[in-house]
């Protein structure tokens, strides 16, 4: 009964060092434990029982913990968007239906998208900028459009003063886009007060985030996304946002 107690006090301090403490100071405990075990116990059995204990401890703690911790920032992501389209998303995802999109591999991730749909790509982002909205990103959504692709992009959040700020970049893009628009069929960009960022392609696939799609190629905050294979939730969102885009032309056009 003593090797369980010990074991149980092993786990339990291994424990409670991540959680009241952090992640780091959790490996630490589970460290300190592996060198205690290396040095006092010669019994190869016992050794291999502590050692699981520690860090059996620490690894089943850390997967509990990231899993939270992933939901979290997935229920974040969902802001702006239909309480039913979040229902559909949430359990998309919980029933494993995706996987991650980090950092700076949203850029290409979104224009090999375009490249590769065959009937409809919606971006909605919150801003616009020519960092993002560059000669490559027309030349690829002008080639989907000749090739029938329906576009659609929606973008305009709105400060706490209800202004929509243009700066310079944004602009510019601005006017990439408008030139596009006036010179090719099948493009709806409209302008409205978004807080949405996904990226739906084929109306089977959405991809959601914290990533304003089309303003954010610096990445000086951590950027997470989750693509979800889900042709249910990704006609959801896309047929509650597409109307909005339509009747809200950012051109006048």
């Amino acid at each position: 009964m003593e090797v369980i107690y010990w074991q149980l006090a092993v786990a339990g301090i291994t424990a409670a060092a991540y959680l009241f403490g952090s992640r780091l100071i959790g490996a630490g405990a589970a460290g300190i434990w592996t060198l205690w075990t290396l040095a006092i116990l010669s019994y190869g059995p016992l050794a291999i029982l502590q050692l699981f204990s520690a860090w059996g401890t620490f690894f089943a703690i850390d997967a509990f913990t990231k899993q939270n911790r992933q939901l979290a920032e997935f229920k974040a992501a969902l802001a702006g968007f239909r309480e039913d389209d979040k229902k559909a998303l949430v359990e998309a995802k919980n029933e494993g239906r995706f996987t991650l999109l980090s950092d700076s591999s949203h850029y290409d991730y979104m224009l090999e998208q375009i490249d590769r749909a065959d009937a409809s790509v919606m971006i909605l982002s919150g801003w616009v900028s020519d960092k993002v909205i560059d000669s490559r990103f027309i030349e690829t959504t002008a080639n989907a459009l000749s090739r029938g692709v329906k576009v659609y992009i929606g973008f305009g959040f709105e400060n706490s003063s209800g202004v929509h700020e243009v700066s310079r970049p944004a602009k510019r893009a601005l006017a990439s886009l408008e030139k596009l628009v006036r010179s090719q069929t099948g493009i709806s960009v409209g302008r409205f007060n978004n807080h949405q960022k996904a990226l739906v392609i084929d109306k089977r696939r959405v991809v959601c985030g914290s990533h304003n799609w089309l303003s954010n190629r610096a990445f000086k905050n951590r950027e997470q996304s989750f693509i979800i294979e889900d042709s249910a939730a990704a006609e959801a969102v896309f047929l509650h946002s597409s109307p909005m885009i339509e009747s809200n032309p950012a051109f006048g056009i």
